[in-house]
């Protein structure tokens, strides 16, 4: 008498099941399309992992919208990827099996690189943002709104005459890597001069050795471009600790809550760029409100997610098909904090202004002598 294979059994039992499972999912997400007319937006933000801090801000920021707009015509469906670009394609092409024509929300360029080359054969359309790199034109089915480096460095840049000596701390990262070389380009064709570009670990907690190799150059002023890291955050507070005489001016990643809670009384006197707020108070008092008493500052995380929920339901209420070329017939758009421009290859800009800190706040700096 035969013996039964049990393992072979439970083996197809266990891809039944996988099976049935997959159907169940897109059998439940075509019911959940069956219940409404309105199009469904993917928002793939980092709830969890790395860069947590800002995907929870920005999942905040669009659930407050959406509270604030009962009445808009679409849903909105928020996707874990784990800080983990590989994972934001999956999550895409699972969107993509049961939607005609997807539209995401992808924050953080790596994050949404992934997907980029695949949007065409999901039929799909992407918002890429916040992203500052500034894209070449390869890829036609997205459209960053967000600012660029160049946006916000530029009141920094302008900042330094001509004739000044600078050094440049970065991290020791592509972001850090790449904003000090472009830094550098542009301060050097302004006629100011770089001595020297130094770069540190983003995890490191003794910034005190390289601060002091930073010091040891007298350069009229100290360039700090990083993310907001741990690294970060200790050569501002090492370069307070050590008194350095000059003027400090730092990446608009200074301008994060959390760093500045961690920094205190350190972040006093180091300027920076950041979005403008008047427009926020002077037409969009509403807005202020909803944001601020939901905890979530007027900066720019929740100002650019704002704008783009904002841009969103101005095409679907329209039927305006996302498209690069409808973004550049558009031209600007009036943002709640500035007027974002969209220009060639799907990129876009921001107005930033330059502030000091002090206690605490962003102070915008109008006239200061260099």
């Amino acid at each position: 008498m035969a013996k039964f294979n049990w393992k072979s059994i439970v083996g197809w039992g266990v891809a039944i099941a996988v099976i049935f499972g997959i159907i169940g999912y897109n059998a439940y997400q075509e019911h959940l399309k069956s219940q409404t007319d309105k199009k469904r937006v993917y928002a793939i933000l980092p709830i969890t992992g790395g860069f947590a801090f800002q995907g929870k801000e920005e999942q905040k920021t669009m659930q407050v919208w959406m509270q604030n707009h009962p009445n808009a015509p679409f849903e909105l469906e928020i996707l874990d990827n784990e800080s983990n670009p590989t994972k934001s394609l999956t999550l895409a092409q699972r969107a993509a099996m049961n939607d005609d024509s997807p539209l995401f929300i992808v924050p953080t360029g790596a994050m949404g690189y992934p997907i980029l080359p695949k949007l065409k054969e999901m039929n799909g359309f992407m918002i890429l943002s916040p992203s500052t790199k500034e894209e070449d034109g390869t890829y036609k089915e997205f459209q960053r709104i967000s600012f660029g480096s160049a946006d916000m460095n530029k009141p920094l840049i302008d900042y330094v005459s001509s004739g000044k000596t600078v050094v440049i701390m970065h991290s020791n990262d592509m972001a850090g890597h790449t904003g000090a070389t472009k830094t550098e380009e542009t301060l050097t064709k302004n006629g100011a001069k770089v001595v020297e570009k130094l770069a540190f670990d983003t995890k490191e907690l003794d910034m005190r050795i390289i601060t002091l190799k930073a010091m040891s150059y007298k350069s009229d002023i100290i360039f700090v471009i990083s993310p907001p890291t741990i690294g970060f955050i200790n050569v501002i507070k090492e370069l307070k600790t050590q008194e350095y005489p000059g003027v400090v001016l730092s990446d608009p990643a200074l301008r994060t809550p959390s760093v500045v809670s961690q920094l205190g009384k350190n972040a006093d006197g180091v300027y920076t760029s950041v979005m403008p707020t008047e427009r926020i108070y002077k037409e969009y008092p509403e807005v202020a409100k909803a944001l601020t008493e939901n905890g979530l500052e007027l900066y720019n995380f929740p100002i650019n997610i704002w704008d783009i929920m904002d841009v969103v339901n101005h095409f679907v209420s329209n039927d305006i098909p996302f498209t690069q070329d409808e973004f550049l017939k558009m031209k600007k758009w009036h943002g709640i904090s500035g007027d974002i421009e969209f220009t060639e290859n799907g990129n876009s800009s921001y107005p930033f202004v330059l502030s000091i800190v002090k206690d605490g706040k962003f102070i915008p700096v109008e006239s200061e002598d260099k």
